[in-house]
């Protein structure tokens, strides 16, 4: 699986983010640029999951019995 996927390199290129939530624009929370809030909704999303399902996100990482064998 590739960190950067279809939506995440959508708002690369557009400078975009939309909300998973509602379909609204994300923009970011503070100077640090790691979090993603919505305008519309309150939704807020880190940076680095964007675009990904919880279950997406976490096998992008090994988990640690992973790393231990």
């Amino acid at each position: 699986m590739n960190f950067f996927n279809p939506q995440r390199i959508a708002a690369m290129l557009t400078g975009e983010y939309i909300c998973p939530e509602c379909g609204g624009r994300l923009i970011f929370e503070d100077e640090w640029e790691t979090v993603l809030v919505c305008q519309c909704c309150g939704n807020s999303i880190e940076l680095d999951r964007y675009g990904f399902t919880d279950d997406e996100y976490e096998s992008l990482y090994p988990t640690e019995d992973e790393l231990d064998n």
